[in-house]
């Protein structure tokens, strides 16, 4: 009896612990991956115009266990899995980590965060990583109207390239720029908008 009540006087308080320590803290705002929602490409270009899809740009939603909009949460777009190239420079209100090769945002009141991308170059299969309060969200595909990734704009280079597509490749995931499945006129206008402003940047080294 006096060993059985020395063991519950150690372990009793440990399981206590264990159990304090496992339980959601009041009212914090744990997120919930039913209620999460992420884009399924990023579409980027030399400006950083918001581009592809309704609503334009890159977009994710965070939400809690209570379907409740989680604000002030710090997504994330992990490229470092790609031969995407980021800008230098990118729009303001995104945190550029180049070594990383990551671009970050905070979501708003509504949970909800939008990203127009600099970048170049780009990746058909799921491999930018989007991550959300350090948790992982999903995987996506990749795209920029700076087709080639190597000279710092969308010019002529990526001109032939989305040609080539638009004439003859229909099909072609990297030049469907407003996402509806085809390269057609669509895509036409929205490269040609960035063709014609002569942007043009550096690539993070």
């Amino acid at each position: 009896m006096a060993f059985r009540r020395v063991v519950l006087r150690i372990v009793l308080p440990i399981s206590c612990a264990a159990v304090a320590a496992a339980a959601p803290r009041a009212g914090a705002t744990l997120p919930d991956p039913r209620f999460n929602t992420i884009d399924a490409v990023v579409v980027g270009n030399t400006t950083g115009t918001a581009m592809g899809g309704a609503p334009a740009g890159f977009d994710v939603t965070m939400r809690d266990i209570n379907n409740a909009p989680r604000a002030n949460v710090i997504v994330t777009l992990d490229f470092s899995a790609t031969v995407i190239r980021l800008y230098s420079t990118q729009n303001a209100g995104t945190t550029l980590n180049c070594a990383a090769r990551t671009l970050s945002r905070t979501t708003d009141a509504l949970g909800r965060v939008n990203f127009g991308t600099r970048l170049g170059g780009y990746s058909n299969s799921s491999l930018v990583q989007v991550i959300g309060d350090g948790e992982p969200l999903g995987v996506v595909m990749g795209r920029s109207t700076d087709l080639d990734g190597v000279d710092g704009k969308t010019g002529l280079g990526d001109l032939a390239l989305f040609t080539a597509n638009l004439l003859s490749n229909a099909a072609a995931q990297e030049t469907d720029f407003d996402l509806n499945g085809t390269t057609g006129l669509g895509d036409l206008s929205l490269f040609a908008t960035e063709l014609l402003s002569h942007a043009s940047g550096t690539y993070c080294p």
